[in-house]
Formats: structure tokens, sequence, C-alpha cells
């Protein structure tokens, strides 16, 4: 099926993760504004799991697979028997071979089975790998073997795994990345890339209601009556600023009384790391038991926004993409204090749509919080500017507009080759058929 016989194409959406965060509200957003008449899309995950946007993308009728059902032997063999590296060079070796004959042997063969069958039984004609390639693999691969176009949406891994993506990178048709920095780092540091093209990722604004109220939802968290709120949206994984955060907050904490300070976020395709306990253990060391409040994860994330006074995200060593959940903080007209991190400048303008503070400085963090809870005028005027200005950039239904026409363009692309490879073998200028004859 294809575009030129008033079909729609079919598409294969590869995520690499879990479904939650950022990647996982993405492809929500993206499959939620495209057009159906044109694609027809499919959702493929390589791990069972049971996120919550799995079961929304099935609402919005679109099949969803999963190509093993989890990672739970090759984690217990990784995790408790290769763990670690060696102090004898010759182990530490072993160790890495054994690491990765298990994961091409247990998972990626497997999965590459049924990715293989999946894009025959159903006529793929696209792939699009959602985030960064070194998590594709799987999907790489099969591009390679099949020929079919296959298009990564960038959305992470700046700087992260050089030596697959040296591989990886050649066999990818087109990247598009959804921030300048993302763009940048794929030009710079892989020069097998064929193109890079640039389109920023989308929210669906008509979720986010500035002007929207919620009490309900401040009740149901325990948040006093009359506190300011500053509020953090994450998973929660080291690098993502949570600690600093904390750090913040004690300090402001000391100064005033009326505020609490909103954690939303869970570490649920992690949940072995400790990290949230680390988070917990450092929350009661610094006094912030009366006012910090860990939420954990929330699926009605424009009505916890809507609790907000100042929205806060400021990661450290893990490098954004762009960052989603800024994006919703900014549509729902919320004044912002994100790090100088990544693609998050992006959509932030320092002293416009909010702050923006150098990553790890927690004194300039503080002091930037603490100013837009002493003066609601500008913090009223910043979070104005970021609704205006996610309605410029970020808009869901416009960037997906501009998505398509990749789509279209890679999958008619190969429609055009398979129409040539058929004429050349069954009647171009009738050489085969004559020779038949």
């Amino acid at each position: 099926m294809t575009a030129t016989d008033n079909q729609p194409i079919p598409v294969l959406f590869i995520d690499s993760g879990g479904g939650y965060g950022g990647p996982g509200a993405f492809l929500c957003y993206l499959l939620r504004s495209l057009n159906r008449d044109r694609f027809q899309p499919t959702v493929a995950y390589y791990f069972g799991h049971s996120a919550p946007e799995v079961g929304e993308l099935r609402r919005m009728g679109i099949p969803v697979l999963f190509f093993s059902r989890n990672r739970g032997l090759t984690n217990f063999i990784l995790e408790r028997i290769l763990a670690g590296d060696s102090k004898w060079k010759w182990l530490a070796l072993a160790k890495a071979l054994i690491r990765h004959t298990l994961l091409f042997t247990l998972e990626d063969v497997p999965q590459l089975a049924r990715l293989l069958l999946t894009l025959k039984q159903r006529k793929i004609q696209l792939m699009v790998l959602n985030n960064d390639v070194h998590y594709h693999r799987v999907a790489a691969l099969a591009a390679k073997l099949t020929g079919i176009p296959c298009i990564c949406r960038k959305a992470g891994g700046v700087g992260k795994a050089p030596r697959i993506k040296k591989i990886l990178t050649p066999w990818i048709d087109l990247f598009i990345a959804i921030s300048e920095d993302t763009a940048r780092d794929q030009r710079e540091k892989n020069p097998g890339s064929r193109r890079v093209v640039k389109v920023f990722e989308g929210i669906d604004l008509g979720r986010f209601d500035p002007y929207s109220s919620h009490p309900r939802v401040r009740a149901e968290l325990g948040i006093p009556a009359g506190n300011k709120v500053v509020g953090y949206v994450s998973r929660l994984v080291p690098g993502k600023g949570h600690l600093e955060f904390l750090e913040a907050a004690a300090s402001i904490s000391r100064q005033r009384l009326d505020v609490t300070f909103l954690i939303v976020g869970d570490n649920m395709a992690e949940a072995a790391s400790g990290y949230s306990s680390e988070l917990y253990r450092r929350a009661e060391r610094l006094g912030l038991n009366g006012s910090v409040i860990f939420a954990g994860w929330r699926t009605d994330v424009p009505e916890i926004l809507s609790t907000l006074d100042v929205f806060v995200h400021c990661p450290t060593s893990w490098i954004e993409g762009l960052g989603i959940a800024h994006l919703e903080a900014m549509a729902m007209g919320k004044p912002t204090v994100v790090s100088q991190n990544g693609g998050l400048t992006d959509a932030a303008v320092d002293g416009e749509t909010g702050f923006v503070v150098p990553c790890g400085d927690t004194a300039r963090l503080s002091a930037a919080i603490s100013r837009l809870l002493e003066e609601p005028e500008l913090a009223f005027r910043f979070g104005r500017n970021a609704r205006r200005r996610v309605e410029a950039l970020f808009d869901a239904r416009k960037n997906t507009r501009e998505l398509e026409k990749y789509f279209e363009e890679y999958a008619l692309k190969r429609h055009s080759n398979l129409s040539a490879r058929h004429s050349a073998e069954y009647g171009g200028e009738g050489r085969t058929f004559r020779r038949t004859a």
C-alpha cells in the first residue's frame, strides 16, 4: 500500500524504552496528530511493559507490538554474574565479550526475527525510530538487511556510544534532530550521517489551559492552603538534577515556610537502582520532611502543572534533547527555571520565559526560584511569554505536518525504487520479456 494507490502508507514506529518519560509522551502527541488518511501507524517496543502510554495508543486504535516479553533473564546474568570490571585486563575483556555475545544471542537475534516478520506481514514502507540510534541496533540492522527506509528521531544520546553509532549511523536514511544541540551533535560527531534536519518536537496545546484550576489536586497531594508550589516533573534517574533541586529547596526553606516543593516522577523502568531511596534520604537529612512531597508517577500532568507557581528542571550530567515536561509547563503559562543543558535553551529564553542557570549551581538556582516567588508580576509575565513561545514553535499539530513531509518523501522514495526495479525485471524496454519468449 502506498500513497500513490490512495491508500495510507504503513509506518512502523519503534520506541527504544519502556514508554515512560519524554519519548513515550512525544509518541502519543505525534500519533494523535498524525494524518491517518496518509499514514497507517503501528507501534513496537523491544521489551514488554505496561506503561500508561500503551493504553493510550491502543485507545487511539493503533496496534502495539512487543518483540520480547522482558529482560529478566538477561538482567540477572548481566547484573549478578557478569557485573563490574576486573583488575585483570584479560578477565575484563572476557566479561565484555560474553556480555555482548549474550545480548546478541538472547535479545538481538529473537527481536530481529520478530521485527523482520512484522515488516513483511504488515507490508511496512517506512521505519521511524524514537530516540537516538544506539538504542536501536536491532532496527538499524533490519533496515540494512531489508532496504526499508529508516528515519531516526534523534531525541537524546548527545555524546553517547560513539563506537556503536559509527557502525549504525550509515544505515539510517535521515536523522530528525529535535533541537539545535542534538542536530549539532549528529552533524559534528557522526560524520557517517546521510542527512540531518531539525524539527522541534511538539505538544498538544489543547490539553494545557493556563487559566485552569484544580484544587482537588492540591488537596489530594496534601499541599497546605496558601502555600506557593515549586515543581519538578521528571523521571528519577541520576543526573536529572533532583539532588540539586533538594539543596535549593533547603536553602529557600530556611528563608520562608510558605513554600511546598513537589517532585513528580518515578524510576519505574529502572526500579532496582535505589536512586529514589537516595532522594528520600537526602530530603530527610536536609530537614525537608514537611516541605517536599514525592508524588510518584502521574498521568494527570496538566492538572499537576496547574498547581505550580514555578516549574524547575535543572539536569546536570544528563543531557536533555529538548525536555518535553518543560514544554508542557510553558504551555500551562508557568515561569520556568532550567539549567543551561542540551536543548532546554531552545525553548527557554533567559529573562523572558524564566531563568537559565548554570548546571549544578545551586546558589543561582535557589536565587532564581526565590525571585519568581517574591515577584508575582514578573512570574506572570514570564509565564505569558512562555505560552506564546510554545504556541509559535512547539505546537504538535504544526510540527507533525512538517514530520509528515519527510515520512512521505522517504516512503515514496522506496516505492519509486521498487517500481523501477520491477519495471527493469519484468518489462523495462521489453528486454526481459523478449528473453523469456
